[in-house]
């Protein structure tokens, strides 16, 4: 599983329609990810920033996220901008960690 943090940006046009609905959008959200095999752990609005909403999902793996981002963001025509970040756990950082002293690597010189 990977874990994938997104924020997000709507355009004007879907904002307002939002807003003014009242319209749930993370119901929209687990549609599209949870027949993949993904969760979305969490939705929240974002007042003060240049994003609107960010969400914290799990996908099976970068395939089932990179299909879900592009339905989404690239296709549904509501998202003007977008930051996407892989969230790792620090167990995975832990063990990588074990592996640095083992990769030989000569940094370029001046």
């Amino acid at each position: 599983m990977i874990t994938m943090m997104l924020q997000f940006k709507y355009t004007p046009e879907a904002m307002k329609a939002i807003l003014l609905s009242g319209d749930d959008r993370s119901e929209a959200i687990k549609k599209m990810i949870e027949p993949l095999g993904g969760k979305l752990i969490v939705t929240y609005g974002m007042q003060g920033q240049d994003y609107h909403m960010m969400m914290i999902s799990e996908f099976p793996s970068l395939t089932e996220y990179i299909a879900v981002a592009a339905k989404g963001i690239f296709l549904g025509g509501a998202i003007a901008d977008y930051k996407a970040i892989q969230l790792i756990p620090t167990e995975t950082m832990q063990a990588a960690s074990k592996l640095i002293s083992g990769i030989e690597y000569t940094p370029p010189s001046v």
